[in-house]
């Protein structure tokens, strides 16, 4: 009995010294203000983009659970409705006016073309399923809508096989871009992950 009570209490004292040894984020976003998060572009078919912008808000909702995020929508349509075509100095200015935001974070995701890798044994009435190489790379900052500075910035890239993947005569690729969980979620969550890092402890 007194052995086992030996090993709780190393087991919880281990788990109180490493909380203390993470530390706090390298990016407290609470001291920012409110932030506006403008989705993510991609120039990606489907609704890639919008399951990139998803993931990274849940990542950043539950680092920082007290921090004051509002969702702006996309990107296109928020850059039309201040009537700028660009993130600039101005734009910057009139998002903090026209949302009351005090920094705007922003992202993209850019996915490379397909390298299909095709099973011959699976050929059927025309078309083959398959999975596919792609490269990936997702980047984001976060910026002052007062004066433009960049309070954060960063990126990752990664290379994964991509399932759910059609592939028809004539060499067309098609993915299954309306279940983008299904077709691209781990890729997605990897670079979530690695480029949130400095949000979390």
């Amino acid at each position: 009995m007194k052995r086992f009570a030996a090993i709780v209490c190393l087991v919880v004292l281990a788990a109180f010294a490493a909380g203390c040894f993470l530390g706090p984020a390298r990016v407290n976003l609470e001291r920012l203000g409110t932030i506006g998060f403008v989705g993510f572009s991609s120039s990606a078919r489907g609704n890639i983009a919008d399951y990139a912008g998803q993931v990274f808000l849940e990542v950043l909702i539950r680092s920082q659970p007290r921090a004051r995020i509002k969702e702006l929508g996309p990107g296109d349509e928020i850059l039309r409705d201040v009537r700028t075509g660009r993130i600039s100095q101005t734009g910057l200015e009139a998002l903090g006016r026209r949302y009351g935001v005090d920094a705007v974070l922003i992202g993209t995701l850019e996915i490379s073309e397909a390298r299909p890798r095709i099973s011959l044994a699976s050929i059927l009435l025309g078309s083959v399923r398959a999975s596919v190489d792609v490269d990936a790379r997702m980047s984001a900052r976060l910026l002052d809508t007062r004066d433009g500075t960049t309070f954060w910035t960063d990126s990752a890239r990664d290379r994964m096989d991509v399932a759910n993947v059609s592939i028809f005569k004539g060499g067309n690729v098609v993915f299954d871009a309306q279940d983008p969980e299904r077709a691209y979620g781990q890729l997605i969550r990897s670079l979530v992950l690695r480029t949130t890092r400095d949000f979390r402890r």
